[in-house]
């Protein structure tokens, strides 16, 4: 039997072995401790520093006028039905309970297993947003004096790193928004809050 391959397969075939040995399959990542030496790799992060300066102000904006309010929706607008985010990275939680301090959420959120949210500054002061976390554990990190929280970010759906000084006030914990502790993610020694 004779076998007539087209140059274009092999290269096709070439193509997708090279895509295939990029995959991280993720064979050596059974569970990890996150510590000081591996923080950098889970700590959130996602600002790209430039050496840029900041642009000018544009000649055609006055800063004098205040932004104009957003319209108010008729009642039977049907943005209304659509679902937010938190309704669906948080489906089971029957009310959000509002903390003032980061610290009360973080532990109550440990040690009920529920689910929590915040908003958060990265390291660089940046703001990186609402994060809807599973809280794991807490643990102090001697290389920068820090208490850092480590979970499951369902917004991101990954293992995340927080340094707790940089969740902002007024976190809630989604009551009865329970999680199972991950097993990629191995609870080191717990450092109280």
């Amino acid at each position: 039997m004779l076998k007539i391959i087209n140059a274009s397969v092999i290269k096709l075939q070439q193509r997708w072995l090279e895509e295939v040995e990029d995959v991280d399959w993720g064979e050596d990542e059974d569970e990890k401790l996150i510590n000081d030496q591996n923080l950098e790799d889970y700590l959130i992060d996602e600002v790209e520093e430039t050496d840029a300066p900041p642009s000018p102000p544009s000649p055609y904006e006055s800063p004098d006028l205040a932004p104009a309010p957003p319209p108010e929706m008729p009642l039977d607008d049907y943005r209304s039905e659509i679902p937010t985010i938190n309704e669906f990275l948080t489906p089971a939680a029957t009310r959000e309970i509002i903390y003032s301090g980061a610290d009360n959420l973080i532990s109550d959120g440990i040690n009920r297993r529920e689910v929590i949210g915040f908003d958060y500054i990265n390291r660089h002061g940046a703001y990186a947003g609402w994060r809807t976390v599973e809280p794991h554990y807490t643990f102090h990190a001697f290389t920068t004096n820090n208490m850092i929280l480590v979970g499951w970010d369902r917004d991101v759906n990954d293992i995340r790193a927080f340094i707790i000084g940089n969740v902002q006030p007024n976190g809630v914990r989604y009551e009865e928004e329970t999680f199972d502790p991950r097993s990629e993610i191995m609870t080191g020694i717990n450092a109280s809050i």
